[in-house]
């Protein structure tokens, strides 16, 4: 069936005539800054008599007529005025919506976002509000100005105000009027310290936050996700704008060339041949080489591609006392399968193709459910292990899910973690109450058996896969983060050495204002690689923009070292919460563009759609999920870089690739494992009190 893509971008037309609006040096009431970088050659000759090289701002009231000042009709073919014309649409949306009595602030990328109070969900503890931001380009997919209208989630907004929470340290942001504000901000200026004096404690409300929730006795509910996300998002979009973009007082703002999302332009379309996400698996008896595209049916019928190196492996449990006789149905099901008619896991050994067995002498039980570390000290003190000749793996059962209260029983986990990482074993956690449920549902326990099958050989040093397609030689770093939001601060891991066939080397972890440390782990897995190796390109996955900051120790080392082959940046991020979309209308209502579409929505920037909806499939299952697309920005600092048409399909392929070998779970995932691997060290490891020891810097216990 011919795709049919539409984007969530609305075109609206160029203004007749341009605006003229009014400019000052001075701050008055009314007016809005113009940054220094916007100043044109039209804006400098209007203030002959004024040094703007010593200026960081001036000011504009706009279109409003200020007496005796200087007034430019912006000149729309110049970059910086154009960049002014969007700052004077983004003050007409939010003056707009304003207007209309909605809450407007700024998103996280500075885009106007507004609040539309919701009709349902409300309760007695709070009120419902969906989010939309608007983002305007110029021409970057299309010949004609841009809206594009994101759904950004919801944010529940409690009717308790801010004058009747007795712990105002559990007050985080808060609604206040027609904006948002954080009640913890830093007073750190004359204008900060006004506003916050001048807050009438009564008509600020806070936004709904886990803490504050379990204070306040506000019932926290599991989130339910849709099943697919794309039919809510779209639905979501043209909803809104129905009922309040194709209106005639807004299109006086943007004059919409139709009341309509817009195709994707079919040159700005391409696809990435699903053959070359192939996966190795295992050999059959007779040395035959065995394929794969999708991992959960593959390992229903194949091995692994490569077994631990320990032929002997023992599993052993650490639990509550009061949990313990679960332990032995639980082990029954992950050693031996599950009862039920369709039966997909027959079995740890049947399904990852290793052996194990139960390792009754070291079975832990604790009997203080909160503070269990000290009796499990205790009794690990007791145990030998035989390391030389066994594998070990832990499983925890525990008491508590991630959605527990107290955030200590949540760090719980974590503190086994690394207490048993320092004696050399993996660890693998289960939730109890889960568990059991589970074990009454024996046809839904069998796929959560088959995810941890398949993490537990990856941890102990498997490969239950890898790429097919290897005929290149490079070497690709990733670097992913994690933003720890109770410590409001940003951790960094690198994972170095995925090479060509995509099989993990070793990682490294920093606090995010350790750049050099980074760029120097960065030039030594160049070096090391380079070493053994004649690489073909150097790839660096960033989860971010990189800076210039930040690659400059990285050239200088290519330089030391003497490597004159190409350095690429691709810059990848997840769409959740980002600006553009893209999606296909011929597809049953289920609006995912096949996997490997990728669409080039500016210079050197594209959508890439990672899933596992593959051509001429016939049939597709909601368990495969229904992953949003990923936008990658692709930049080097080489000057010839791109002088190979070839090289932008080779970079994306090589993305598409690597989101194929995540072993923490046979659901496709959107973003590749140089990005996820890193971020899931970054979310544990700085949370350990020693760090992670040595020899566990090249495994994957983190999965």
């Amino acid at each position: 069936m011919q795709e049919h893509l539409k984007t969530n971008i609305l075109n609206f037309k160029w203004p007749n005539s341009a605006p003229t609006i009014y400019l000052t040096l001075e701050d008055i009431e009314g007016s809005h800054p113009i940054h220094k970088s916007k100043f044109s050659r039209q804006i400098k000759e209007v203030f002959p008599d004024a040094d703007l090289s010593n200026k960081d701002q001036i000011f504009t009231t706009f279109t409003t007529e200020i007496p005796d000042a200087p007034s430019i009709k912006l000149n729309l073919v110049d970059g910086r005025e154009l960049r002014i014309y969007k700052q004077f649409l983004k003050h007409k949306l939010r003056s707009y919506f304003k207007s209309k009595d909605y809450i407007v602030v700024k998103n996280f990328v500075g885009d106007v976002q507004v609040w539309m109070p919701s009709k349902k969900g409300n309760t007695a503890d709070y009120n419902l509000y969906y989010k939309f931001s608007f983002k305007i380009q110029f021409a970057k997919l299309t010949d004609l100005p841009e809206l594009i209208v994101s759904y950004d989630g919801t944010s529940k907004v409690l009717t308790t105000s801010v004058k009747d929470i007795e712990d105002s340290e559990l007050i985080k942001r808060c609604v206040y009027g027609q904006k948002t504000f954080n009640y913890q901000m830093d007073l750190d200026t004359e204008e900060k310290q006004e506003f916050y004096n001048a807050i009438q404690f009564d008509q600020a409300y806070p936004i709904f936050n886990l803490s504050l929730a379990r204070a306040l006795d506000i019932p926290i509910e599991e989130p339910i996700r849709p099943i697919n996300k794309y039919q809510k998002y779209v639905a979501l979009i043209n909803n809104f704008a129905t009922n309040y973009l194709f209106k005639e007082d807004f299109k006086v703002i943007f004059p919409f060339k139709t009341d309509t999302f817009i195709d994707v332009p079919l040159n700005r379309i391409n696809h990435i041949d699903p053959q070359v996400g192939l996966l190795e698996f295992g050999k059959d008896q007779y040395g035959n080489k065995k394929t794969h595209l999708v991992p959960k049916k593959a390992m229903n019928i194949l091995n692994p591609y490569r077994r631990p190196n320990n032929q002997n492996i023992k599993i052993f449990f650490i639990c509550h006392t009061s949990h313990k006789d679960s332990v032995l149905s639980f082990y029954q099901n992950l050693k031996e399968g599950v009862n039920t008619e369709k039966n997909y896991y027959k079995g740890l050994e049947a399904y990852v193709n290793i052996k194990a067995s139960s390792s009754k002498e070291h079975f832990i039980e604790f009997t203080n459910e909160n503070d269990p570390i000290p009796e499990i000290i205790e009794k690990l003190e007791s145990l030998t292990f035989d390391h030389d000749n066994v594998l070990y793996a832990a499983f925890y059962l525990s008491p508590f899910d991630k959605f527990t209260q107290n955030p200590e029983d949540r760090e719980i986990y974590i503190q086994i973690k690394e207490l048993f990482l320092n004696e050399g074993i993996v660890t693998q956690v289960v939730d109890y109450e889960k568990m059991v449920v589970n074990i009454e549902n024996q046809y839904n326990f069998q796929f959560s058996l088959q995810n941890m099958a398949l993490a537990i050989h990856a941890k102990l040093g498997g490969a239950p896969w890898k790429l097919a397609v290897t005929d290149k030689k490079e070497l690709v770093i990733g670097v992913g983060a994690f933003t720890n939001q109770g410590e409001n601060r940003r951790y960094i891991a690198s994972a170095f050495s995925f090479q060509n066939n995509g099989l993990f080397r070793k990682f490294e972890y920093f606090d995010q204002s350790e750049t050099d440390l980074l760029a120097g782990s960065i030039c030594k897995a160049i070096r090391d690689f380079t070493s053994v190796a004649e690489a073909d390109k150097v790839v660096i996955h960033f989860y971010k923009e990189m800076s210039y900051e930040e690659l400059k120790p990285i050239i200088r080392g290519m330089h030391t070292l003497g490597l004159k082959i190409p350095l690429y940046i691709l810059n990848i991020n997840k769409t959740e919460a980002e600006d553009i979309i893209a999606y296909d209308l011929n597809w049953n209502k289920k609006l995912m563009p096949v996997s490997g579409t990728y669409i080039r929505i500016s210079e050197n920037q594209f959508l890439l759609f990672n899933n596992a909806r593959y051509p001429n499939s016939q049939r597709y299952s909601d368990t495969d999920g229904y992953p949003f697309p990923i936008k990658i920005k692709v930049s080097s600092p080489d000057e010839d870089a791109f002088e190979d048409a070839d090289v932008v399909l080779e970079l994306l392929t090589q993305v598409y690739q690597f989101s194929r070998l995540y072993w923490k779970s046979l659901r496709q995932q959107n973003v590749p494992i140089t990005i996820k691997y890193p971020e899931m060290v970054a979310q544990i490891a700085p949370r350990f009190n020693n760090g992670v020891p040595d020899d566990a810097k090249d495994a994957l216990w983190f999965l």
